[in-house]
């Protein structure tokens, strides 16, 4: 749909600024332009669009400083308390979320011991 329309658009701004036909005709699409966009439907839809971006924008500010504001209060605890969590209720601890990161990363294997060797005839012998 956005190609569709901008294909459009520009086929109007090529026609106007190639044309022939001159001011007149110039003012005719001027003018013809002026009415669509001021028309009440399309201001409506003007409307919504800006009302929705509007709001998805202004619960930004507010969700980035709060994750941000969790982030440094759980670093900060984690510094003065060692590697003990910063949420030991269980209530901060339902409230806190384990990030991607953290869940993404490969679980460190155990470490064993090397097998003792089998010994071969020639050590056998020597014994």
């Amino acid at each position: 749909m956005r190609g569709k329309l901008l294909f459009i658009t520009g086929g109007l701004v090529g026609y106007v600024l190639g044309a022939r036909a001159g001011r007149k005709r110039y003012d005719q699409i001027a003018a013809a332009a002026n009415d669509l966009w001021n028309a009440k439907p399309v201001q409506r839809r003007v409307t919504e669009v800006r009302d929705a971006a509007l709001e998805l924008v202004g619960d930004v500010p507010a969700t980035l400083f709060k994750v941000g504001k969790k982030a440094v209060n759980q670093a900060v605890a984690k510094k003065r308390h060692g590697s003990t969590p910063a949420a030991t209720t269980p209530a901060a601890k339902a409230s806190t979320t384990t990030s991607r990161t953290a869940a993404a990363k490969p679980k460190p294997k155990p470490k064993v011991a090397p097998k003792a060797k089998p010994a071969t005839e020639d050590e056998s012998d020597a014994q």
